[in-house]
C-alpha cells in the first residue's frame, strides 16, 4: 500500500490472497467531538486525527494511517502498514452509561448461551504470563486482563477436541459494568475462520465461596 497524490493504492508487488479468513482482534476506538479519536489495544493508548472525505474515513496516527468505509452499523478499516489486504471490523458499542468492572481478586461464573463458556468458572490477573488461556480441562481458569479505557478485555482460545475441528473457538471478550451493576461481556466468537462471526453476550456472577 502506497500513497499516490493523496490516495492510497495497492502496489504491484503486494502479495494477494483470494480467500478471507476471520480472526479475533483486540482494539477499541472512541471518537471525540474535535475531529479526533482515541484507540486502546494490546500496546496501549493512541491518539488519532480524524478526517472525512466523502464516504471514506481516515485516522492519522503517529505510526500508521487507517482508512475505510463506515455506516451506523459498522466501521471497516484498513492499515497502510499491512503487506496484504486486511480488514478490521468494528461494531458500535450501544451501552450509553457504563463503568469499568472490578474483575480482579474474585472468581466468576459465566452465564452465556455459548456452549464452551457456559457455566465456566474463571478469574482474572494482570500477570502477562497468562496472555492466552487455552483448553477447558480445569474447573477454574485464569485470564490475562487488558485495560482498554473504561472497558476490560481478555483473549481466549479453545483448541479443537476432535480431528474434525469440533470444539475449536477463539475470541476477545470486552467486559463492562452496567448502570444496574451487572458485569457483562460482548464478543464475536471465531470458530472455523471462514464463518462470519456474530455478536454474543455473557454475564458474570461472583462465585460464592
Amino acid at each position: 500500500m502506497v500513497e499516490i497524490d493523496g490516495a492510497f493504492e495497492l502496489t504491484g508487488d503486494e502479495p494477494q490472497d483470494s480467500s478471507f479468513l476471520y480472526n479475533s482482534g483486540l482494539m477499541t476506538i472512541e471518537f471525540q467531538k474535535t475531529n479526533s479519536a482515541i484507540s486502546h489495544s494490546w500496546d496501549g493508548e493512541e491518539g488519532w486525527t480524524v478526517k472525512l472525505d466523502k464516504e471514506t474515513l481516515y485516522l492519522y496516527g503517529q505510526r500508521d494511517t487507517l482508512f475505510g468505509d463506515y455506516n451506523k452499523d459498522r466501521l471497516i478499516l484498513r492499515s497502510t502498514l499491512d503487506d496484504r489486504p486486511t480488514y478490521y471490523n468494528f461494531s458500535p458499542f450501544e451501552e450509553k452509561r457504563f463503568s469499568t468492572p472490578a474483575l480482579l481478586e474474585e472468581s466468576w461464573e459465566i452465564r452465556s448461551e455459548n456452549s464452551l463458556l457456559k457455566d465456566l468458572t474463571i478469574s482474572f490477573t494482570t500477570d502477562s504470563s497468562y496472555q492466552v488461556a487455552s483448553g477447558k480441562s480445569l474447573n477454574s481458569q485464569i485470564y490475562f486482563t487488558y485495560s482498554l479505557g473504561k472497558l476490560a478485555a481478555i483473549e481466549y482460545d479453545f483448541p479443537a477436541t476432535s480431528e474434525m475441528g469440533e470444539g475449536q473457538e477463539l475470541g476477545t471478550i470486552y467486559f463492562f459494568k452496567t448502570r444496574g451493576g451487572k458485569v457483562k461481556g460482548i464478543f464475536y466468537p471465531v470458530t472455523d475462520g471462514v464463518t462470519t462471526p456474530t455478536k454474543s453476550e455473557l454475564t458474570l456472577s461472583k462465585k460464592v465461596r
